[in-house]
């Protein structure tokens, strides 16, 4: 990531509630998020996530509360005049007008001659990887094509934040894929502040400097992708994002910033109070990804913690086979992932295993 703690703020919120009649939708919403960062609100459906782009953006009012937009206090302040612009997840596009006349909308009051405002509609098509695609009926473009239109109209404005209201949700997975790696290096080259609203995990991963979890209206845990996926501060949110194993565990004592648990067929292990959360008073487990798991083949050795396992079940994925192993003869079944490589053969269900695991990839939730 390219994105600088250092750059100034853009968008903050100060607890920022929103009711739709009983209903709490925003929960004391705080944070901010950067000028030039590529921000997602990710989360279930029902959690929030639209509802505060939305009250970003002015199409929502806040119940209490505040939101700044660069410097500025947006009470009061309608949509036609914030310095935002989005794409919808319909995209809007007129299917009566061409490619160039869907881009150049918003420029029907500009006070810009009628060559230029073609020159700026031809820069964003060109931004947006469309040259030569301006004459077109919006009608004969792909999925693909009428979201990079829905970017160039909006863009075209030159807003501050640009905001994204699961933009490649109506895209096929190869080209939702694709359309990934395109929005960030677009991001990258126009530097404005992008919002992502998504219930993806992986899109908001693969594409956020800063990601906020949402639950219930309000924020779960804002941090990058690697220390929301490597440091979840909840079971929660672990389980939301990507695959977490959890293993029954006693805690056993807490010392000086340490904390020495017994898990469930891994035995004793001393954790780093990085690796344990605040307590939320449930019954203690320790979380472990599939990928921090690994199976010896006969004749390997690790510096590794090790466990005898017997696979229960065997998934292929063509380039991953993940495995669901019992472990050191309990009930305790967990999931790890195998990267197949040329000569790795792919086990059957039965195997008797060895598993290796380190102490540093555990997170304890109690």
């Amino acid at each position: 990531m390219t994105f600088s703690e250092d750059k100034p703020v853009m968008i903050e919120f100060r607890d920022v509630h929103k009711y739709y009649g009983d209903y709490h939708a925003l929960r004391g919403i705080d944070g901010t998020i950067k000028a030039g960062e590529f921000f997602s609100l990710l989360g279930p459906s029902g959690c929030g996530k639209t509802t505060l782009l939305r009250t970003i953006a002015g199409f929502e009012g806040i119940s209490s509360g505040v939101i700044m937009i660069d410097d500025r206090n947006m009470a009061g302040v309608p949509a036609n005049v914030r310095p935002t612009n989005m794409v919808f997840q319909s995209y809007a596009i007129f299917p009566h007008m061409s490619v160039a006349e869907n881009v150049g909308f918003g420029l029907r009051r500009d006070p810009r001659t009628k060559a230029e405002k073609a020159a700026a509609v031809e820069e964003m098509l060109a931004m947006v990887g469309l040259t030569g695609y301006g004459d077109r009926a919006a009608h004969e473009l792909s999925g693909g094509q009428r979201q990079r239109v829905a970017l160039a109209r909006a863009l075209i404005l030159k807003p501050k934040v640009l905001l994204l209201d699961e933009p490649l949700s109506a895209l096929d997975k190869k080209m939702r894929e694709h359309m990934q790696v395109e929005l960030i290096k677009l991001q990258r080259q126009v530097g404005i502040t992008f919002i992502l609203v998504t219930h993806d995990q992986e899109e908001a991963l693969v594409m956020s400097d800063r990601i906020a979890v949402m639950f219930e209206g309000g924020i779960a845990q804002l941090a990058d992708p690697e220390t929301l996926y490597r440091r979840p501060n909840s079971k929660q949110v672990a389980e939301f994002i990507g695959t977490m194993n959890f293993v029954p565990a006693t805690i056993l004592s807490e010392v000086g910033g340490k904390v020495e648990i017994e898990a469930k067929g891994l035995g004793k292990v001393t954790l780093d109070e990085t690796q344990s959360p605040p307590p939320r008073g449930e019954e203690p487990v320790v979380g472990l990804r599939p990928e921090t798991l690994t199976l010896l083949f006969p004749g390997q050795t690790t510096s590794e913690r090790k466990v005898d396992g017997l696979i229960d079940e065997v998934i292929y994925f063509g380039d991953m086979t993940y495995y669901d192993v019992y472990l050191g003869g309990t009930d305790v079944e967990v999931r790890l992932s195998m990267r197949n490589v040329p000569g790795r053969p792919i086990l059957d269900v039965g195997t008797r295993v060895e598993v290796a695991w380190s102490p540093e990839a555990l997170v304890l939730f109690r």
